[in-house]
């Protein structure tokens, strides 16, 4: 080996234990891995249950169970549950913990626990919100005799409305219709086709498809539970192949179109831009 090839050498290897050096930096401690607020797991997760304290009674509780075909709400509606909801109150479970302490030697009432906010139970384990009081983006919460501090998101979706919980589509996941009638039009599907009345020649397989997705995949950007008055009419009725009828009342203003369901009483608001594609196919709107 010729002395050039030689320096070279030895000089890669002290860029090479320079590199190291500089990469693990022997005699830095590593860094710590934030502590969570729980060491549950999302999947173990089979029942929830909302406690808003400081709401009206009609909205205090709110529970949920796990089923095969996902989240249902139990109470006080036993309807499907909004996904995105339960996946957001879910990482509560995997929150950092910013501050632990031990709450037998503190005053409950100081973080506002004696009279707490709101509680979420998972399973068996219950998560008490208190106050925000002096803190900024942050909230107390206790889980058995520990206190922790917690960034201040998750009791604000904690106190939303309990029809936000609520899958906002106006149809059961995965719903197969076999009959919708709307005003002034009517389909059934037979033997694998569709049959439409009026008949009219200018309707096409495609708009008819579209129709059929439309009223499968839409979702409402709003839901509010409202009284049903007794004898209420249907505009719409679905039929779906399991057998179950859903019926709806229209009502429609300048802002907005809104469908509400006459047998569990939520109302859905769309868009005003949704009714021509949910009431008619090819695009040509029926009078008012």
């Amino acid at each position: 080996m010729t002395k050039r090839n030689l320096l070279n050498l030895i000089l890669l290897l002290f860029i090479s234990v320079l590199i190291v050096f500089v990469i693990y930096e022997p005699g830095k401690d590593k860094a710590l891995t934030p502590p969570l607020l729980t060491d549950l797991k999302i999947s173990d997760i089979q029942n929830i249950k909302i406690s808003r304290h400081r709401m009206s009674s009609e909205q205090q509780d709110i529970s949920f169970s796990k089923t095969e075909n996902g989240w249902v709400m139990v109470k006080p509606h036993h309807l499907t549950a909004n996904t995105f909801r339960i996946d957001s109150i879910l990482k509560l479970l995997s929150t950092v913990s910013l501050s632990k302490n031990n709450l037998e030697k503190l005053d409950p009432a100081t973080f506002g626990l004696t009279e707490p906010y709101a509680t979420i139970t998972f399973n068996n384990t219950a998560i008490i919100f208190g106050h925000n009081k002096s803190l900024k983006h942050h909230r107390y919460v206790q889980i058995g005799s520990s206190l922790h501090m917690i960034k201040d998101t998750f009791y604000y979706q904690l106190t939303a409305k309990t029809e936000s919980y609520i899958d906002h589509k106006l149809l059961p996941e995965k719903s197969k219709i076999q009959k919708l009638n709307l005003p002034g039009l009517k389909l059934k599907q037979e033997d694998g086709e569709w049959n439409v009345t009026p008949k009219a020649d200018s309707f096409s397989a495609d708009s008819i498809n579209q129709l059929i997705s439309e009223w499968q995949l839409s979702q409402a950007y709003d839901l509010n539970k409202v009284k049903v008055q007794p004898g209420t009419k249907p505009d719409i009725t679905v039929h779906l192949k399991n057998n179950k009828v859903i019926r709806f009342k229209i009502k429609i203003n300048e802002e907005s179109f809104s469908l509400l369901n006459i047998d569990s009483g939520l109302r859905y608001i769309l868009s005003a831009d949704r009714k021509n594609k949910l009431l008619n196919l090819s695009g040509i709107e029926q009078n008012d």
